[in-house]
């Protein structure tokens, strides 16, 4: 990306995405775009639930020692477990040929859900990444 019109044309991408956003569908990903690429962590939810079960049940046991109210985060337990579940398998990302998109939606713990699902789409564009593997490799392997 040395020359001005790399320069330029990133200046570009990163407008387009700007100015666009409410072009993310809700399905398939984007309307504009191809889509290179599509991964799911659905592989990964069974273990994510039973790695964060045993550290809310170890941080309710220590509450109940010492000050007593680590008991309501046990009845809580379930519900916790939904929501990550519903978390993980909510998480996708897509690989476009200007960016790669990461989307998720969370739930919203129960005493909050008149607030709804929390929704986050994160782009970060393609130019962007290649210039900090470039940069890292000239730190490991200078060219002196």
């Amino acid at each position: 990306m040395g020359s001005g019109n790399g320069a330029a044309q990133m200046n570009l991408l990163e407008r387009g995405l700007l100015s666009k956003p409410g072009s993310c569908d809700e399905d398939s990903g984007f309307e504009d775009e191809t889509i290179l690429f599509t991964a799911s962590f659905e592989e990964m939810e069974d273990n994510f639930v039973k790695y964060e079960t045993p550290q809310w049940v170890l941080y309710s046991l220590l509450l109940i020692l010492a000050w007593g109210f680590g008991s309501f985060m046990l009845l809580y337990l379930p519900v916790r477990r939904y929501i990550l579940w519903k978390d993980i398998q909510s998480r996708k990302l897509y690989v476009t040929p200007n960016a790669i998109v990461y989307k998720y939606r969370k739930p919203v713990p129960v005493p909050f859900q008149c607030f709804g699902v929390l929704k986050k789409v994160k782009h970060v564009l393609l130019p962007s990444v290649a210039d900090v593997v470039i940069e890292q490799a000239q730190v490991l392997f200078p060219l002196n």
